[in-house]
């Protein structure tokens, strides 16, 4: 019998105390019918004596020869799965016994949801994630974070379907675009309990490239604002090529922005609560800014 969920974690040099957790935390769901896909991404140290230290059945390990860097190992990790459900955990991320059990609850009970998340708690701060995540779904596209990448459940039909994979082009990005092509062709939804438990290290992968990343986010999410709101697509299409390469832009492509970004705060905010009513502006506000080539322009948003 095929499982019905596919656990996908990759591994390259992870603190073994953080990898251990992270697998027993899967080794100890209360939902049993799963695999659980582990890659070693040609790790470095001794991540493979970590993982085959474990005699469990449902491990199923697999080790790029070279190191293919994680898109490409997730792309990996997609097309080894057999699960009808596609479930993602980082190395030193860990969730709780229950996880899998409810999104699967969750997605069984609702055939139109190719992707479902869950709260979930930093480490070692131990602060909560927003709570409130009916507005996720309306913003999912706008607002990189609204769900975490560890506490990911996908419908494998939607993404065999829809030929959706993670798209090399959007490094240290990866899941955000993930979740904006999967929000224009299924539902997407969170739910409301910490499952999932994400660590925050200075040496992560988001810590060491805070700067391209922000820059990536931003355009995947100007894109999708272009592309989801009535607006002069070839011109603002053509602003952002220059967005993308820090290119100079003129003072009437500098309005056209921010007249655009203006637009979708008053047309997105209204229908939005707290907080994502406020995010939605910080981050138009941040694309803004990230024209640097106009420099000390005074940004007059809407009243607040």
């Amino acid at each position: 019998m095929e499982p019905l969920v596919s656990v996908l974690i990759p591994v390259y040099n992870t603190k073994y105390r953080y990898l251990r957790e992270a697998i027993e935390s899967i080794l100890n769901q209360t939902y049993g019918n799963f695999e659980l896909l582990i890659i070693n991404d040609a790790s470095c140290d001794n991540a493979e004596d970590v993982i085959l230290s474990y005699k469990d059945e449902r491990i199923k390990y697999y080790k790029n020869e070279t190191n293919l860097k994680l898109i490409a190992t997730l792309n990996k990790g997609i097309e080894l799965s057999k699960g009808k459900y596609i479930a993602r955990l980082d190395a030193d991320d860990y969730c709780t016994p229950d996880r899998l059990e409810k999104q699967v609850k969750y997605m069984e009970e609702h055939p139109d949801t190719g992707l479902i998340g869950t709260l979930f708690k930093t480490v070692p701060d131990n602060e909560n994630s927003v709570s409130n995540v009916a507005d996720i779904p309306r913003c999912i596209r706008y607002i990189p974070g609204c769900l975490l990448h560890s506490s990911a459940m996908m419908r494998k039909s939607v993404l065999d379907e829809n030929n959706i994979t993670y798209n090399p082009a959007c490094l240290h990005a990866e899941d955000f675009k993930m979740w904006s092509d999967i929000s224009r062709v299924s539902q997407a939804a969170v739910l409301p309990e910490v499952l999932t438990y994400y660590r925050q290290t200075e040496t992560g992968i988001c810590a060491r490239n805070k700067k391209y990343q922000n820059k990536m986010l931003m355009v995947i999410a100007l894109d999708n604002m272009i592309k989801d709101f009535e607006c002069d697509k070839d011109k603002l299409y053509s602003i952002l090529v220059k967005f993308v390469k820090s290119a100079p832009v003129t003072q009437e492509e500098f309005n056209t922005a921010k007249d655009f970004l203006e637009s979708v705060i008053k047309s997105l905010v209204p229908e939005l609560s707290a907080p994502y009513n406020a995010r939605i502006i910080q981050y138009c506000e941040a694309i803004l800014k990230h024209f640097n080539i106009i420099k000390r322009t005074e940004v007059v948003w809407m009243n607040r």
